[in-house]
């Protein structure tokens, strides 16, 4: 196990490869959680229920384009997030291909850790929940 570790290599792509495809061990003392009442917090919120975030999925969810920001945020706190690179062909009059990233989180918790992500992940439910109410 490698104890919690973030690579930051001045914006350069982070794979699985640079964490050696071994999964860090986060506890509390190496990330912070985002406020659960930002597009943030639902970022890493879907991160944590295992889904590979994409900018055009995060989009359709939140109407918000800022994704990569996002993930570079929680890259500052903690968060080992890699990147996942694919290249598809595009529906443009002239064929050509369009490269985009998939973020995944890749790590494993502490029992600690894991008792503050369920937490958090019922506190942007609960705001989540507050707003689809509202309207």
């Amino acid at each position: 196990m490698i104890i919690s570790k973030v690579i930051r290599d001045n914006g350069r792509h982070i794979t699985r490869a640079d964490y050696s495809d071994i999964k860090p061990l986060l506890d509390s003392v190496n990330v912070k959680f985002a406020r659960a009442n930002s597009l943030q917090a639902r970022s890493l919120y879907r991160a944590l229920s295992g889904l590979m975030l994409t900018h055009r999925d995060f989009d359709s969810v939140t109407r918000s384009y800022r994704l990569g920001s996002y993930i570079g945020s929680l890259r500052d706190k903690g968060w080992p997030f890699v990147n996942h690179d694919e290249t598809t062909p595009t529906g443009d009059i002239i064929p050509r291909n369009a490269t985009y990233t998939r973020y995944e989180l890749f790590a494993e918790f502490t029992p600690e850790l894991a008792e503050r992500v369920k937490a958090f992940c019922k506190a942007v439910d609960d705001f989540e929940k507050r707003g689809r109410d509202a309207t």
